[in-house]
């Protein structure tokens, strides 16, 4: 992933440099970014609202989980000024496992997210500094693996609680797919209206869901 970053910010640099004095509009928009990213859906809404019996890690309810993404995105300025962009996305989460019986609360859980969009958004700011406002249509598919136990409570005739049988864990795979909207909001420094540099913040709303993801990354890319 280094070499391909390095191998990416070297042509933009050559391109920078043969391109610097020309004078015609620029309209093709190439970026890349790696940084922070974040499943905000238990810090927003915590869901683990199992019973008394049940055992939940105290690291994962109510927690924001923390991992990481690399996006690459290419984008048309139109002759309204506005920019359409193609956005793709690959991001990963990692978080305590959630084990109701609390024997595996130190091994850790990792989330992987695909992301595509195809965003709308318009350029404000003079010279060298620019704001981008965006918004648009994404894709999400996200694959989680973990391991469930099946619990099941046994009660007296005075619906009193005298024992809880567990059985054995078993892999457990969940994998979604949904559409949402998203939100961006980026700022560049542009050097010779060719090259820049910036820092690009999003958000992911699922329409199933509510906001689910939030991202941020400085980044790099060409105008040509």
């Amino acid at each position: 992933m280094r070499c391909t970053l390095l191998g990416l910010l070297s042509f933009l640099l050559i391109w920078n440099t043969i391109e610097a004095q020309n004078d015609t509009i620029s309209k093709c928009y190439l970026s890349a970014g790696i940084g922070y990213f974040g499943d905000v859906i238990e810090f927003i809404n915590p869901s683990y609202n199992e019973p008394d019996f049940v055992k939940i890690n105290p690291d994962v309810k109510g927690k924001i989980y923390n991992g990481k993404n690399v996006w690459f995105k290419t984008g048309y300025m139109l002759k309204t000024g506005y920019i359409v962009s193609g956005y793709y996305s690959m991001a990963t989460t990692s978080y305590e496992m959630n084990d109701p019986t609390g024997l595996f609360w130190d091994e850790h859980v990792n989330d992987i997210y695909n992301i595509l969009s195809i965003m709308f958004s318009k350029e404000i700011g003079k010279k060298n500094n620019r704001f981008s406002l965006g918004t648009g249509l994404v894709y999400r598919s996200y694959n989680h693996q973990d391991i469930d136990y099946p619990i099941t409570p046994v009660y007296n005739q005075d619906n009193e609680l005298i024992e809880v049988l567990m059985g054995l864990p078993a892999p457990y795979n969940l994998k979604m797919n949904d559409l949402g909207i998203v939100f961006n909001l980026e700022y560049s420094y542009r050097f010779n209206n060719r090259f820049m540099l910036g820092l690009s913040c999003s958000t992911n709303l699922i329409f199933d869901i509510g906001f689910e993801t939030i991202s941020l990354s400085p980044f790099i890319g060409c105008i040509f």
